[in-house]
């Protein structure tokens, strides 16, 4: 008998960050990004690099921050 495996993949960051009254700063994506990781998700999509400046900064700092 073959295990399936479930991936789990958040969006938290792109699609939310587009939803009405939200406005996440780098600091904000940073520990969001940490929450979920430390859960256990597999795949954090965080937006675009390049889309604007908030989304350009967390992806400059998001490695050295995650290996902390």
């Amino acid at each position: 008998m073959s295990k399936e495996q479930l991936f789990i993949f958040d969006t938290t960051l792109r699609d939310g960050a587009q939803t009405q009254g939200v406005d996440f700063s780098v600091d904000d994506k940073l520990k969001i990004a940490l929450a979920l990781d430390n859960l256990g998700v597999d795949y954090i999509e965080g937006g675009w690099p390049g889309a604007n400046p908030t989304d350009t900064e967390f992806f400059q700092k998001k490695h050295s921050f995650m290996l902390n």
